[in-house]
């Protein structure tokens, strides 16, 4: 049995409403070219966050995932995202419902788990950007110093401006700071934000997490524009509720932000799935989910018969047919961010 019929066939026996239909999935993954792959996976993602109650708050919010599908046109070598976080969302549900409702009946809240992991990678396009402009750069270095030329290089930053501003005099990076606090992360945001602008470095965690919380709050400021904290809702079933925003949506977005981040910014702590789970499982899950993403080294990706996840009641293994090398870099990725050493990788 290949790793996605197992998780897909867990994922089907799990309980939410809204949660997602799991044969869009295995028509998604059976998509005969990568094209009709992520036009799948963008069809079950507008379709998960249009449930109902709060879910029905980000269809729009969707449109930022698109982003990438038409990126890939400009450059295929690029590694697919919109496949990937629809992976990330069913793996993630199975470790949530198979493995951490059985270690001290730990619970990520759904809404808040849809909008992390579908969501976690939207911002790629612009580190993929990084990858364009930087050979450009060289180029013109390499053809001065070809030509004995003494010069200064040049050089491509992306500076972006506002996108950490809210409405309303807010800012994206004190809220996501107070939720790490919370979570007990030793992580200085604006240090961590500033200090990519300033080499010059993208990270798409960073971009996806204020981006989002971003086009939510435009949301908010239309339809509960004193943020207040009560009910208010529009089309019968949406809700406004000011706690939504704070609680879930901070939330997701936090988790988002450092989902990326290097193992150097937990080295004073990692992350606990007791404190902060939402984090812990997005990083978990983006961490593990390894097989069929097409990228320039593997077109087709790798088979997802080259998996197999082990779930008992105090250990989870993804055994994978990859390289040795690669299954050190897993590993270290996942122990070096995550208290977690009962999760690990090892050779099929």
């Amino acid at each position: 049995m290949s790793i996605n019929e197992m998780i897909i066939g867990l994922f089907a026996e799990s309980t939410g409403d809204g949660k997602g239909d799991p044969e869009s999935v295995r028509r998604m993954l059976d998509g005969k070219t990568s094209y009709w792959r992520r036009k799948r996976a963008m069809d079950f993602i507008k379709s998960v966050m249009s449930g109902h109650g709060k879910e029905d708050l980000l269809p729009t919010v969707a449109e930022l995932a698109r982003v990438e599908q038409r990126i890939k046109e400009l450059a295929p070598w690029a590694r697919d995202h919109v496949v990937h976080a629809v992976l990330c969302y069913v793996l993630g549900t199975t470790i949530s419902n198979n493995y951490f409702s059985q270690n001290g009946r730990i619970e990520v809240d759904t809404f808040q788990w849809k909008l992390a992991s579908l969501f976690h990678d939207v911002g790629y396009p612009v580190q993929l950007a990084k990858k364009v402009w930087h050979p450009f750069a060289d180029k013109i270095n390499h053809i001065g110093e070809q030509a004995g030329a003494t010069f200064d290089k040049v050089v491509f930053q992306l500076v972006p401006q506002n996108l950490d501003k809210l409405l309303n005099n807010q800012n994206s990076l004190s809220l996501i700071q107070a939720r790490l606090n919370n979570w007990q992360l030793q992580i200085d945001v604006a240090a961590e934000y500033n200090n990519r602008i300033s080499t010059g470095e993208v990270c798409h965690g960073m971009v996806s997490a204020l981006a989002v919380l971003k086009c939510v709050d435009f949301l908010y400021q239309q339809y509960n524009h004193r943020r207040e904290h009560y009910d208010i809702f529009t089309s019968g079933t949406i809700n406004w509720n000011q706690d939504y925003f704070e609680n879930d949506v901070v939330s997701a977005c936090s988790a988002i932000f450092i989902h990326n981040l290097p193992s150097a910014s937990f080295d004073t702590a990692k992350i606990d799935r007791r404190v902060a789970p939402l984090a812990f499982l997005l990083k978990l899950s983006d961490s593990l989910q390894e097989w069929q993403r097409p990228s320039m080294k593997e077109p087709t990706g790798l088979p997802a018969e080259n998996f197999d996840l082990v779930i008992d009641h105090s250990r989870m293994v993804l055994r994978a047919n990859i390289s040795d090398d690669r299954i050190e870099e897993i590993n270290a990725d996942i122990q070096g961010a995550l208290v977690a050493p009962d999760i690990g990788v090892v050779k099929m």
